[in-house]
């Protein structure tokens, strides 16, 4: 049980953590939002994270996401990958991210399995290898260690513990991976939105390392990236036979 700091109500249905009640986010957000931003900043602060995105006028503009974070000298962006050294945005890039990568038998508990040719065989034969689920294939499920949201009750919220840790690894060790029961390329996290450039250069090159075979290209992603990121997201996924997933978080603005 919980009150809201707004309405005073008492309900089994309210977080502790935020404090305030639904219908208070909704119908008066002037007065429930700034609760609820304070535990933004508790969430974030605990792992060393900006409490919001940098807008320094002075700063250098990152343009990967819909943040356009402008990073001061010696900051970290919103995501707390890129910072700002002497006036270069540094650490992760289209060659070194941070991240980690497993194989998931298929068919998997991907959120498109409905409809992703591993589970169901659609396109099959040209994106699939078997007209039904591709069992004895594998997906290699590629996991990135940071978020350009910062949603509260993430349930991957484990990323944020390996987002400022130093060591990254190369597009190269990532597709040295891509084996033969290898059929598809899942990426998420986190999100795969801060380090797009990794991932859609790991896809380029383990798509030319695999021509002749299927090896479809997904991403999992809230959408926040920026559009002409996207377009060449939407490129690789139709190309490949993969499919691209937003996981869109909430249908109400003020939430």
């Amino acid at each position: 049980m919980a009150r809201c700091a707004v309405c005073d109500v008492t309900s089994s249905y309210i977080s502790k953590e935020i404090g305030v009640c639904l219908r208070c986010i909704r119908e008066r957000p002037e007065d429930a939002l700034p609760h609820a931003m304070c535990a933004h900043r508790r969430s974030r602060t605990a792992f060393g994270l900006p409490e919001r995105p940098p807008k320094n006028p002075d700063g250098l503009t990152c343009k990967i996401c819909v943040n356009e974070c402008r990073i001061p000298e010696n900051g970290i962006g919103y995501c707390g990958l890129r910072r700002n050294e002497g006036g270069k945005i540094r650490d992760v890039s289209s060659q070194r991210g941070k991240l980690s990568w497993y194989h998931d038998p298929l068919p998997t508990n991907c959120v498109g399995d409905w409809v992703c040719p591993g589970g169901t065989g659609a396109g099959y034969p040209e994106y699939a290898y078997c007209p039904g689920p591709e069992r004895g294939y594998k997906n290699l499920a590629v996991f990135f260690h940071a978020c350009s949201f910062n949603c509260l009750f993430c349930q991957n919220w484990h990323f944020r513990e390996e987002t400022l840790k130093p060591r990254t690894r190369s597009v190269d060790e990532l597709v040295a991976d891509v084996v033969e029961r290898t059929s598809c390329i899942c990426y998420f996290g986190g999100d795969p939105v801060p380090q797009l450039p990794f991932s859609l250069r790991a896809s380029r090159l383990a798509m030319e390392r695999n021509k002749g075979r299927i090896l479809r290209v997904c991403w999992e992603t809230n959408g926040s990236m920026n559009r002409h990121l996207l377009d060449r997201m939407v490129e690789l996924a139709l190309k490949s036979g993969g499919c691209i997933k937003f996981d869109l978080k909430a249908w109400n603005e003020n939430l």
